[in-house]
């Protein structure tokens, strides 16, 4: 499963699959059926991967008291990321 794939995107394609049969327009086959049961089956198991993301990210939080971390501001006198100095002393 991709990141991008959503349980809603699986669910509203069922629904419309599903909407010529409200009113007795068509029959399900087992065909049919195998289907859908394996599509909300791939629903099921994407909504579940969002729900565990879900709850890691809300113990992550718990675990770091609410606190998040602040991006780190560079000054025009700091120097973000520190080359090695070459030898002599000077500047590369």
């Amino acid at each position: 499963m991709s990141c991008s794939e959503l349980p809603s995107a699986y669910l509203v394609e069922i629904r419309e699959e599903l909407k010529p049969h409200v009113h007795g327009g068509r029959f399900f086959t087992s065909e049919d059926v195998g289907n859908l049961v394996r599509r909300l089956n791939t629903a099921i198991t994407l909504a579940e991967e969002v729900e565990e993301e879900k709850r890691d990210l809300e113990r992550r939080e718990r675990l770091s008291g609410g606190r998040q971390r602040g991006l780190a501001v560079v000054g025009p006198n700091v120097v973000a990321f520190p080359g090695h100095a070459p030898t002599g002393g000077g500047r590369a």
